[in-house]
């Protein structure tokens, strides 16, 4: 496996947000990545493909199923025309309360409806190099073409499509349809080891694809200050927001831990999600699995224990309860330390 490649989760008001696209891409970074939180990933992304030139630029995620696949794929063919194909759109179900409580949108059947989704998707892209392949699915039904009738595209590269994937059925959906997995940041070196890895290779081999066709792209909790307590207190904070998820609890029982997703439950629940509480209830060594956290010359060396296991690492700061202007300075942090 070649050495896995780094990019960056960026984002914020949008004044500042092609600065750090230019940053990120001037220190060497191949890729900047933006979420779906309080911004829109989709203007995000539109943003940095035009205030950058060589790195890819992708959204991790775009939340997808409020999108119909063809709104979906619209925008990814877009974007990709825009920035020379540096785009990759990233998909991801989210979980049931967001999707049906904020988008107003079905949550049945996640692992599916994403497979549909990307397969509807390509069916868009193909009718737009050209081709007639309609797609008949249970949930996604796309059979015509754009207004103006079949593409003439047919040079045109398709789009790169991942997907984000926890648990094994949208795993399984990620490694058959799409072109790479975007993986959690809350996790471990001997969870992809031991659980997602073999997962993929399987899927893979099953599939008939080829490893080197699909891009395992890895997110990490990072924090970085000169300040090391101050580092350790936020991750240890995000840790033990993520670890309060019953989907997440493969995480801890990797490395035989499966208790402590109870534990931090009831620590969320009897303080009302307290950074205080969930921090003190993360033990140093417990922080050292899921997390890198420390004074720059403490983390620049530790990205080590997970390069052999993914093609692709996101680097990203914590965010539970951690205030704006500290989120941005370790971000600066992340963008000098790994800087090549």
């Amino acid at each position: 496996m070649s050495p896995a490649t780094l990019g960056v989760a960026v984002g914020g008001p949008y004044a500042t947000l092609p600065d750090l696209g230019r940053q990120a891409e001037k220190r060497g970074f191949d890729a900047v990545w933006v979420s779906e939180t309080d911004h829109e990933s989709l203007v995000q992304a539109t943003v940095l493909v035009q205030a950058t030139s060589r790195v890819d630029v992708g959204t991790n995620i775009t939340v997808a199923f409020p999108r119909s696949p063809t709104v979906s794929a619209m925008a990814a063919w877009d974007l990709c025309e825009l920035s020379g194909d540096r785009f990759v759109l990233g998909l991801g179900s989210q979980v049931r309360r967001i999707v049906t409580d904020r988008f107003a949108a079905p949550f049945d059947r996640p692992a599916a409806r994403m497979a549909e989704y990307v397969q509807a998707m390509h069916t868009v892209w193909n009718m737009e190099r050209g081709e007639r392949a309609p797609f008949r699915g249970e949930i996604y039904r796309v059979v015509r073409p754009g207004l103006t009738g079949l593409g003439s595209a047919g040079h045109r590269a398709l789009p790169r499509v991942y997907v984000a994937a926890v648990g094994p059925l949208m795993t399984t959906a990620a490694a058959t349809y799409a072109d790479g997995l975007l993986g959690h940041p809350f996790t471990s070196p001997r969870y992809l080891a031991h659980d997602v890895l073999p997962r993929v290779e399987q899927v893979l081999a099953d599939t008939g694809r080829a490893r080197e066709d699909f891009t395992l792209a890895q997110g990490v909790i990072l924090a970085v200050s000169h300040d090391r307590d101050e580092a350790v207190r936020e991750a240890k904070v995000q840790v033990g927001f993520y670890g309060t998820t019953p989907n997440y609890s493969g995480v801890f029982a990797a490395n035989g831990e499966a208790h402590l997703t109870e534990d931090l439950a009831r620590v969320f629940a009897d303080t009302g999600g307290d950074p205080d509480a969930l921090a003190a209830a993360v033990p140093d060594d417990v922080l050292q699995r899921y997390a890198i956290a420390g004074t720059p010359e403490e983390v620049r060396d530790r990205l080590s224990a997970f390069e052999p296991l993914v093609d692709h690492l996101i680097l990203g700061g914590p965010w539970y309860r951690v205030p704006p202007s500290r989120v941005a300075e370790n971000l600066a942090a992340i963008l000098e330390t790994f800087g090549r």
